[in-house]
This record gives C-alpha cells, structure tokens and sequence, in this order.
C-alpha cells in the first residue's frame, strides 16, 4: 500500500470539504462512494466525519455571520506566480483565522479541535506548511499588539506550532 503524501491528502481532504459544502445533506454512503469513485481508495472513518463536523461548523458560523456582512477589499493581482499562490495561502489562513475549527483542517490534516472543557488554558496544536506558520505567527502578533493579551505561541519548530489561548 503507497504511503499518500501531504499535497494527496490536503487534496483529499479539500475534495471532501468541498462536497459537504456544496451538498450539505449528502449521506456518508454517497460521500464515500463519491471518494472512491475520484481517488480509488477509502479514508478514515474518524477523518470523514472531523471533515464533515468542520464543514457543519463553517455552514453555521457563516449562516451566523450572514447578517452582518464586512466589505470585501479586493487585493491588486500579483505579477508572479509565486506571489499568487501565498496570496492564496494567505486568505485561507485568514478565514482559518475568522473561523477557529478551520485553523486545523484548512492547511493540512486536521487536529484535533480545542474542547471546551474547564477554565485552564487551550493547547491548539497546528501542522502547516513554513510559509503558513509564518503568516499564522503575524496574525498571532498582531493580535498581541492590539490588546489580546491571552493567546501566545507556546512553542514553534519550521513544521509545526502550539498556539495557547488562555481562559479570560
């Protein structure tokens, strides 16, 4: 059995967050079938419904957010490629983000979403790409500089990052 690479499974996992948002009320079965039919393979069960839940979650945190919309600021086109493509990656991680359960999944395979269990601190473990810590560690700076004084990186390595966002 091949080993699937992180490109494979980000567009595996895109390909199924896609489905569920285009057809919310798909049923796991044709789900799968779906999958199958485009890749050949099956996937975790556990993945398949944390993908699902996520694209749930995103459904009702916009459905929420319908009233109040924000004005949308079109950014000038890049000349480069390579420019596009972190531009790309760059509004991902803001609706990640706008929307705290799509800092997991949107970049890679998806953690393991903070609980809301107890008044301690919240240990939120993110497996991204370099470019995308580096942009995440931005945001996180800027909202230190603007007064959040309860979320910090607690530890960062050039693959991986634990964000802590302490109980106010």
């Amino acid at each position: 059995m091949a080993r699937t690479t992180q490109e494979q499974t980000q567009e595996r996992h895109a390909f199924l967050l896609d489905l569920f948002r285009q057809q919310p009320d798909i049923s796991s079965k044709e789900a799968l079938e779906s999958f199958k039919d485009k890749f050949g393979g099956t996937i975790n069960m556990k993945t398949f419904n944390q993908l699902r839940e996520q694209a749930e979650d995103e459904a009702t945190s916009a459905a929420a957010a319908a009233p109040a919309p924000a004005p949308e600021v079109e950014p000038e086109p890049e000349p480069e490629e390579t420019e596009a493509t972190v531009d790309d990656a760059a509004a991902r991680l803001k609706a990640a983000a706008a929307a705290p359960e799509a800092i997991n999944g949107a970049a890679g395979a998806p953690a393991k979403k903070a609980k809301a269990k107890g008044n301690g601190p919240k240990n939120i473990f993110v497996d991204a790409p370099k470019e995308h810590l580096t942009f995440l560690e931005g945001i996180i700076q800027q909202f230190q500089e603007a007064g959040a004084a309860n979320i910090r990186i607690d530890h960062a390595t050039d693959r991986w990052m634990v964000v802590v966002v302490d109980s106010k």
